[in-house]
């Protein structure tokens, strides 16, 4: 008999899973940075996406997002509290149940996948992921906090089939419960190798100023408290002080922009601080940076930085990153200490021009986002089948 031909009648090909995200926002940060980075190396005739969103406004990536065949639908701001979560979960499970045939539930909300886990093991889907994108808290916590991420561990530990994370440091603060650890697996952070090179692009990108020989620092990302944006501000003042030629650049924006503003005026450092925004341009403008400054106090596995090095630029990076995240060009700083020290360590490896430091390309390998999607697949096919019959669920419509 012919193959794909079955009694004279040719075999329908096999339809494409169907991957629900459930993510907080399609935005520059992290978490949506990693979706847009899936979506563009994702085969579309295999694998269908669905991201569910938990803000009211668009965000800067949900148009590309569209374009790369994902619908979004809206369920509810969680940042309302019970009420919010409330209806989150409601709405969630309503959307799974009107659209149907839904392959895997893909939670990326940290501890909250524990939610959002539950509300996929009721509404009968296979193959349910918890993914966690960052370390657990740090420092003093409220015992609220705690009560909080402990029954969402213990959701995710009953209703989770699938628990990943960036990081073994992830890993251990989300998918465990004292010293009981969770069975899961480390799905690193990818981009995408051939976007992100030392290659400079013939002219500077606009904001970036080249005419004398500064030593150009960068860093990327929110201006939120995780990011430590304040500290950061402290050090490049002593490294200032220090080395009169140096020069920072800032990619990104957040809640903290006005403190960040006021204490740049306040220690004089207008003329040597630029504040870009959020930019489409990162992959243009690192190639033109000589080190990246990261003090962040919390992170999973941290996309700038990764980033930052397959650029072939050197970063100094605080002891809260992940040593996964080193491909050979980090240096790493201790947070308890002060900003004094800080720019000591800076100014001694910018005078040797990091001296002994070198891309590994085996590690680097590790992220390239080809090989990400790749064990993402295999994740989201691992039970096939058992969902309920297709609904009536459209995207932008009310849930």
């Amino acid at each position: 008999m012919p193959t794909g031909v079955h009694a004279g009648i040719a075999e329908p090909a096999e339809r494409p899973i169907v991957v629900l995200h459930v993510v907080p926002g399609i935005s520059a940060e992290g978490i949506g940075t990693f979706v847009l980075n899936m979506l563009e190396h994702l085969d579309r005739s295999r694998t269908k996406v669905l991201l569910a969103v938990t803000t009211d406004w668009d965000q800067l990536h949900e148009g590309r997002a569209r374009e790369l065949g994902a619908e979004i639908y809206r369920t509810a701001e969680i940042g309302a509290g019970l009420i919010g979560w409330a209806r989150h979960f409601v709405r969630l499970i309503r959307l799974i149940r009107r659209h149907g045939a839904i392959d895997a539930v893909h939670s990326h909300m940290d501890y909250f996948n524990g939610i959002n886990c539950l509300a996929a093991l009721i509404a009968g889907v296979p193959v349910r992921i918890a993914h966690a994108h960052r370390a657990a808290d740090s420092g003093r916590i409220g015992w609220l906090r705690r009560l909080y991420s402990f029954v969402m561990r213990v959701l995710i530990a009953l209703c989770a089939t699938e628990r990943v994370g960036c990081s073994d440091s992830a890993n251990k603060g989300q998918h465990r419960i004292g010293p009981w650890q969770f069975g899961s697996k480390v799905v690193t952070n990818g981009i995408d190798m051939g976007v992100f090179t030392p290659v400079r692009t013939p002219e500077a990108p606009e904001g970036i100023d080249v005419r004398d020989d500064a030593v150009r620092l960068v860093t990327v990302g929110r201006m939120d408290p995780s990011k430590n944006p304040l500290f950061l501000v402290r050090i490049f003042h002593e490294v200032k002080k220090r080395m009169p030629g140096v020069r920072l650049y800032w990619i990104g924006t957040g809640s903290l922009r006005g403190e960040v503003e006021a204490l740049i005026s306040e220690l004089g450092l207008e003329s040597s601080v630029t504040l870009l925004g959020v930019r489409r341009d990162v992959p243009a403008i690192l190639p033109w940076m000589d080190w990246m400054l990261f003090p962040s106090r919390l992170e999973g596995l941290p996309f700038a930085v990764i980033e930052a090095q397959a650029c072939g630029v050197k970063c100094f990076v605080s002891d809260a990153i992940p040593d996964e995240a080193n491909f050979g060009l980090c240096v790493t700083l201790p947070l308890e200490e002060r900003e004094t020290y800080w720019a000591d360590r800076i100014c001694e490896r910018l005078a040797d021009g990091g001296a002994g430091l070198a891309l590994d390309p085996v590690r680097a390998a590790r992220y390239d986002i080809r090989n990400t999607v790749r064990e993402l697949d295999a994740l989201w096919r691992a039970r096939r089948g058992g969902y309920a019959e297709p609904g009536v669920a459209r995207e932008g419509a009310p849930l």
